[in-house]
């Protein structure tokens, strides 16, 4: 399940991402990471990278050696590599991309935002210390992409930074950290959760809601409904009737694990009258699964 964002934009596809981390991370889908914005020209580079049939050591070599382009260029398709599942050929990966990780600390931002995708896909502990000091970079992108990597990660040593991030971060920070604390599953985030959910900022107390919802924590439960209930939604600033639709669809799941059989009545009015079909049906086939 993806971050909630109200901030308006479009998920990029999972092979071209196009838009900022602030923009594309807490879209209301299924959740690939976003990547940072480049331009449509640039598309036309990726052809020639990936043509060249090139391995996982080819691109770390690029990654220490090559140009300014082809740095960020070469990170990205070791991004996709890993996604393909070409990791496990290379049991000393993680450390070789974490050693790149910190060492592009003065590089182009993209470098590290593409790393930082990488070593959260690669899913592995030894990675958590350098994500860690990541969370002080100076670009906003890749502190929220490495937020995001801490999550995947899974790693309880993640849970004090994320809950430091989630109080005192900027506002597209503290999206990230009640996200990632959600997928990193330490029932013990639940109390700075809870303080989330009096967030100013909707696309925060979204996320910590659903978050808390997968620790079954009834807390949850108040902003869950501001979720469901669409005149709330219209006064969210921004918020696109795709996003609205979408934010519906995250959080009947979730209602339904912590309202239980009281959730019904909410559930039935929305699957008879709410104008989205897909709402309609997500509805019913709740009521159907209780």
């Amino acid at each position: 399940m993806p971050p909630l964002d109200s901030t308006p934009g479009h998920e990029p596809n999972d092979d071209l991402p196009k838009e900022s981390a602030r923009t594309i991370l807490f879209q209301f889908v299924l959740f690939p990471l976003g990547v940072v914005a480049i331009g449509v020209a640039i598309f036309l580079l990726f052809g020639k990278l990936a043509g060249n049939e090139q391995s996982i050591p080819d691109y770390l070599t690029e990654i220490r050696s090559g140009g300014s382009h082809e740095r960020w260029q070469a990170a990205y398709q070791l991004s996709k590599a890993i996604k393909r599942g070409e990791a496990k050929q290379y049991p000393q990966l993680v450390p070789q991309v974490a050693k790149l990780f910190s060492d592009a600390v003065n590089d182009d931002p993209r470098v590290r935002q593409y790393l930082a995708m990488v070593l959260g896909n690669l899913g592995d502990k030894r990675a958590t210390p350098v994500l860690v000091a990541a969370l002080t970079d100076k670009h906003l992108d890749t502190r929220i992409y490495a937020l995001l990597a801490l999550g995947q990660l899974h790693d309880p040593a993640a849970a004090p930074p994320l809950q430091n991030a989630l109080q005192n971060g900027e506002k597209d920070e503290r999206k990230a950290a009640a996200y990632a604390l959600g997928e990193l599953g330490q029932p013990g985030a639940a109390e700075a959760l809870a303080a989330a959910l009096n967030d100013p900022e909707a696309d925060v107390r979204y996320n910590a809601a659903l978050s808390m919802a997968r620790f079954g924590d009834g807390r949850s439960i108040g902003v869950l409904r501001e979720m469901l209930d669409r005149s709330r939604l219209d006064r969210v600033q921004g918020m696109r009737p795709d996003q609205k639709e979408d934010a519906m669809l995250a959080a009947i799941p979730a209602y339904v694990r912590v309202a239980g059989a009281e959730g019904a009545p909410t559930l039935q009015a929305l699957s008879q009258s709410d104008p989205s079909m897909q709402v309609r049906s997500a509805a019913k086939e709740a009521l159907g699964n209780r």
